[in-house]
């Protein structure tokens, strides 16, 4: 899964609040694991476990590579 769309809404000047689309997708983020971990869409959590990791890291990336926010 690629994150191009996310990346150059990141780099876009125009995008307003860009922090907080960060901040957004990170809640995001947390609000899915946590209901993962309740054991929730059994039929599918590979696959959303799998979409947390890469949101995690991409936010992550994010953050280390001080991209403008």
């Amino acid at each position: 899964m690629s994150f191009e769309w996310a990346k150059s809404i990141m780099q876009d000047p125009n995008t307003a609040n860009q922090g907080d689309l960060i901040f957004k997708l990170d809640q995001d983020r947390a609000w899915l694991l946590e209901n993962l971990d309740k054991g929730k869409w059994p039929e599918i959590r590979s696959e959303l476990a799998a979409l947390e990791r890469k949101i995690s890291k991409f936010i992550i990336s994010v953050q280390e590579n001080n991209v403008d926010i």
